[in-house]
């Protein structure tokens, strides 16, 4: 991304900033929506950017319709991002599962890595307060919480 892609959006009219960062290679835009919309500046940014229209089409195709107009909600009640990050970590999860043939999954795994650890740290003598104590905790948290516990 160009300085002068962050000029050309930031002289859009409506736009009443446009900060570049080099380190998330990304555009901060601030805007007054009754003057300019935030597709008008997507288009703008497609177009100075010199981005496919296919790879457009194809992102918003697999995306809400309006990804721009807010927070998109799933049906569980998730926001968009939030429900990648589920789906992802529930493939993982399954996967795991199946490679280990129902052994052992991330509710098991997770706390398990967390409490060995924790062992290393009081055997290495780093036993400071917070960091394997925190450890066992979130480890106590995941195999109360997400393990699966059979009733019996």
């Amino acid at each position: 991304m160009t300085e002068e892609l962050a000029e050309v959006i930031g002289g859009l009219t409506g736009v009443q900033g446009c900060h570049r960062s080099t380190r998330t290679a990304s555009l901060l835009v601030t805007f007054d929506p009754n003057t300019i919309t935030a597709e008008a500046i997507a288009e703008a940014v497609v177009e100075h950017a010199g981005i496919d229209e296919k790879l457009v089409d194809l992102a918003r195709n697999g995306a809400p319709s309006k990804w721009w107009e807010g927070d998109q909600r799933t049906s569980k009640g998730q926001g968009a991002f939030a429900a990648g990050v589920t789906e992802t970590v529930t493939a993982l999860d399954q996967r795991l599962q199946r490679k280990t043939r129902g052994f052992i999954g991330l509710s098991g795994l997770v706390p398990a890595m967390l409490i060995l650890w924790a062992v290393r740290q009081i055997a290495l003598g780093r036993a400071n307060p917070l960091s394997w104590t925190s450890a066992l905790w979130y480890a106590h948290g995941i195999f109360r919480d997400y393990g699966n516990h059979s009733e019996g």
